[in-house]
């Protein structure tokens, strides 16, 4: 799935390897807007997959990585803590 996702924002026409980001949107399309505030909220991921039905089969990396190791994905109440201020201009 991240490949997949990774491949078709990035540029280049790669295969999805080599990027950093949240498991469906690259790093470097994320922040690729000049001009643009932006804010990188590390070591988390796009959804909790492990939460859905079919997650386990659509995604089963990012799934693992939610269920198995609590990593921790935008809607979490710490990772929101972080970038809802910033959102919000504080």
């Amino acid at each position: 799935f991240t490949r997949g996702s990774y491949a078709f924002c990035c540029p280049r026409g790669s295969d999805g390897t080599g990027y950093d980001g949240d498991g469906v949107t690259p790093l470097e399309s994320a922040v690729a807007w000049e001009g643009a505030e932006t804010m990188v909220v590390d070591g988390v991921t796009h959804f909790p997959w492990s939460d859905v039905a079919g997650g386990k089969l659509v995604a089963p990396d990012l799934a693992k990585r939610h269920e198995e190791e609590g990593t921790d994905w935008y809607g979490s109440e710490s990772v929101m803590d972080q970038w809802v201020p910033w959102l919000h201009g504080s």
